[in-house]
């Protein structure tokens, strides 16, 4: 990435991502790409197509709900080439969008690509919360990208409206309850593409062990 402000800029667009794509379940989308609510109903889904996921161990967000970037360790900032002083975290109370969505955090460094992730309280808040309302997004035919794995024990998913892996973005969002989800983004891997979603893993995998006090 260099030192130059340009990848930053880009990335404080993007970790967002996640969470705005979960949301598109109730939204419309305008012309200028900012999403709106539905006209088709309180939700303007239907529920019946998704089936449940249930977590069998889940864990508590809540601690973390206002200091979103602690969720990852100064060890695994650190071998990605970024440390704890370059978060860059975004609160509902600061950011509308972030607002729908729920707290964000992001980093970048001297190394190739960015990291971030969004815990999505705003579908929880919504009725729409954990990988269900994700999956109810895929049966609309909203994602290209759908290839489900575990994250240390835990249901999660790569997932995206086009699969862009080979461009070194990859979005993974893992249940951590039946009905909350962390998104985990890893974009820009231009010179290793094939990396981004081993690191989104890897981070997922640090965040889980963070919420289960393993430390």
């Amino acid at each position: 990435m260099g030192g130059s402000s340009a990848p930053a800029a880009r990335w404080s667009r993007l970790f967002v991502l996640p969470a705005v794509a979960i949301l598109a379940v109730s939204c419309s989308v305008t012309e200028n790409g900012i999403a709106e609510p539905s006209d088709s109903g309180s939700t303007g889904i239907s529920m019946s197509p998704a089936p449940e996921r249930t977590v069998s161990d889940p864990l508590d967000i809540s601690p973390y709900l206002s200091n979103p970037c602690d969720l990852v360790s100064p060890g695994m900032l650190s071998r990605l080439g970024t440390s704890p002083d370059l978060a860059k975290p975004s609160l509902p109370e600061d950011n509308a969008i972030v607002a729908e969505t729920g707290p964000a955090c992001s980093w970048s460094g001297e190394s190739e690509g960015s990291i971030g992730l969004g815990i999505d309280t705003g579908n929880f808040e919504r009725g729409l919360g954990g990988l269900r309302g994700l999956e109810v997004s895929r049966d609309q035919g909203r994602y290209k990208l759908w290839e489900e794995l575990s994250v240390s024990g835990y249901p999660a998913v790569y997932y995206g409206v086009r699969d862009a892996r080979s461009e070194g973005d990859c979005d993974l969002a893992i249940g951590i309850a039946d009905d909350m989800t962390v998104g985990v983004t890893a974009h820009s891997f231009y010179e290793n593409p094939q990396r981004a979603c081993g690191v989104a893993n890897e981070v997922a995998a640090d965040v889980i062990q963070t919420l289960k006090g393993e430390r």
